[in-house]
């Protein structure tokens, strides 16, 4: 029997038919009577018109986006499944070697798949290893996690450096787990395509998610498992710092807005204006830093308790770990109040999106949609609400968009974050090339402005590359 029959021992489907066709029925008259009270329900609240206009072709794009899938390069797939066994292994050996009570290899020979329980693992490095422990979980023992190990590396004592590989080896064989066991055990249709299942309104903005696999979510260098047909190339179409443009011209930011319209990398201004550099100066861990301020605060974060995103320390990932500061909380704080200082329209636009909301119990985006908000006022909803108008707006922008594309017959494969991912006839590249960028770069309703894209294409998901006019 298949995985997907039906479970006939379930009492429901033991009825007769003539009672499930009896039930089906009034299911699907119920259903209907439904249609008019939310469709008054929409036009009550004021979204009629964005369901009609918007929503309901984009029901139609999805599916037809959802129906092209990914094609799985098996060979690709095999070949990078087998490098990250082998880096397990490696990381393995070198963890268990260094175990003289044999505990942690008495685990993995019993779940092949694990390398010890919190508590084992613990016991491990701060008893028989002698780290010096971090925080502890709730349970009251000392945690093992990605942040306490990434505090331990960076704290590690003198006497402690020869098991620097150790830790090295634990985050690196996290990091690979994770990739094998939820990216890589990809199930095809018969046409070999991988078809993930497209949550229209799985998050509160309204972005985009997938699921069977998460392709929002599908680590870089795992990409290139996914090919196009023979006789196509794959074009991506990204929006260039969408969210960052969205809050500036929202907001009135009159700095940014200057950057963007001379064309300028608003990430290396605001170093620039954090840090009291002339963007001469402005190095990459300065521009990575503001990147991270610009979104933190756009999120709702507190700009003096932050999370850096932790980065696999090892030597086989250095390429991979961007530079980055080190910075007291005090410094933290003056480098974060002159921004704020410069770009006090930022702060402004947030406090009054707030009070419109408590006031009135909804957000109505420029960009084309209200969204009401039921939730308790509180710090959580406060820091919803900082993020909303980005998050919603380009999720607006790319709804639109992928409607007008639609129309176009675009082959769209993938919809994610800010970008498009087509699978084009090569001889089309460069006529798919500039229509996608005259849909995409029209302008914007509510922004009064247009946004520019970046286009990429090549012959895997994982290896693109910038194209040109003069690209093939």
């Amino acid at each position: 029997m298949s995985k997907y029959a039906a479970n006939t021992d379930h009492a429901f489907l033991q009825l007769p038919d003539i009672q499930l066709g009896i039930y089906n029925c009034w299911d699907a008259h119920q259903t209907a009577r439904l249609v008019k009270p939310l469709f008054d329900e929409l036009e009550h609240l004021g979204n009629l018109d964005y369901v009609i206009q918007t929503m309901e072709p984009l029901q139609t794009a999805v599916i037809d986006m959802q129906s092209r899938g990914l094609l799985l390069d098996t060979r690709a797939l095999g070949t990078y499944r087998d490098q990250v066994r082998d880096g397990i292994a490696e990381a393995d050996h070198t963890i268990l070697q260094a175990d003289p009570t044999g505990e942690l290899r008495k685990r993995t020979e019993k779940y092949p798949n694990g390398i010890g329980s919190p508590k084992r693992l613990g016991k491990f490095l701060f008893e028989t290893l002698g780290l010096k422990t971090g925080k502890k979980t709730k349970s009251g023992i000392d945690s093992t996690d990605q942040e306490s190990l990434y505090r331990i590396l960076k704290n590690l004592r003198k006497k402690d450096e020869e098991h620097r590989p150790i830790i090295e080896a634990l985050f690196h064989r996290s990091r690979l787990r994770t990739i094998y066991q939820r990216y890589l055990a990809l199930e095809t249709d018969f046409d070999g395509r991988v078809r993930a299942q497209v949550k229209m309104y799985g998050t509160k903005t309204m972005r985009f998610s997938y699921s069977k696999p998460a392709l929002q979510q599908f680590p870089p260098e795992a990409r290139h498992v996914f090919q196009p047909a023979n006789g196509y190339t794959y074009l991506q179409v990204d929006y260039s710092q969408l969210e960052a443009r969205i809050l500036a011209y929202l907001s009135g930011d009159a700095p940014s807005i200057q950057v963007f319209e001379t064309s300028g990398d608003v990430h290396a201004q605001n170093a620039a204006d954090l840090f009291m550099l002339p963007l001469s100066e402005v190095t990459k861990a300065h521009r990575l830093y503001a990147k991270t301020f610009l979104y933190g605060i756009s999120y709702g974060g507190d700009t003096e308790t932050m999370k850096t995103k932790l980065f696999c320390p090892c030597k086989k990932c250095t390429d991979l770990v961007p530079p980055t500061l080190k910075l007291k909380r005090d410094v933290i704080k003056q480098t974060s109040n002159r921004w704020f200082q410069i770009h006090h329209a930022v702060p402004r636009f947030q406090d009054e999106t707030a009070q419109f909301v408590r006031k009135h119990h909804y957000y109505e985006s420029p960009l084309g949609a209200r969204r009401w908000i039921a939730k308790p006022w509180g710090a959580e909803l406060g820091r919803e609400l900082k993020n909303l108008p980005m998050q919603f707006g380009g999720a607006l922008l790319m709804n639109e968009r992928q409607v007008q594309l639609s129309r176009l017959d675009a082959p769209i494969i993938l919809q994610m974050h800010d970008s498009f991912l087509l699978e084009v006839p090569t001889p089309e590249l460069g006529d798919w090339a500039r229509t996608v960028r005259e849909v995409m770069e029209a302008p914007v309703d509510g922004l009064n402005t247009s946004i520019p894209v970046d286009l990429e294409f090549g012959r895997n998901w994982g290896d693109l590359e910038k194209w040109t006019e003069s690209a093939p």
